[in-house]
């Protein structure tokens, strides 16, 4: 994925911290904390910066932030600005986080079910993932 050239179409300038942190969400291919991201970006950011970038990813559709539970909130990259949402996968026993395929909520066929416009969703699944099931945990 070419960063710098994603943040130019979203409107925004490719400057180091912002070309850092959409690079290291990219390379992540799972939604992340703030602190899981501050650890992925070359020293220089801290953490109020990176707050800030966060926040104007998300208003600019390059970022999707969801609730990871217990009060903690997790990022990761939007396929496109058009994508009205996609679920996550949380592993109750290792604590991982996974993007899920956006063919697992089919927003059109919902929408005709309901009275109403959906605009947005946001849907985690808990259960154990593939790695601790083979490990037995």
């Amino acid at each position: 994925m070419n960063v710098r050239a994603r943040l130019n179409r979203a409107g925004l300038a490719a400057t180091a911290h912002r070309v850092q942190a959409l690079r290291a969400l990219a390379e992540a291919g799972r939604p992340l904390t703030p602190q899981e991201l501050l650890a992925l970006v070359d020293g220089g950011m801290n953490r109020v910066t990176l707050y800030r970038i966060l926040d104007l990813f998300v208003e600019h559709g390059l970022v999707r932030r969801h609730s990871a539970g217990e009060r903690a909130l997790r990022y990761c990259l939007e396929a496109s600005p058009e994508t009205k949402g996609h679920g996550h996968f949380h592993c109750n026993r290792c604590g991982r986080t996974e993007c899920l395929p956006p063919s697992i909520l089919d927003l059109e066929a919902l929408s005709r079910d309901v009275p109403f416009r959906i605009e947005r969703a946001e849907v985690r699944f808990d259960g154990v993932c593939e790695d601790c099931l083979k490990n037995g945990d």
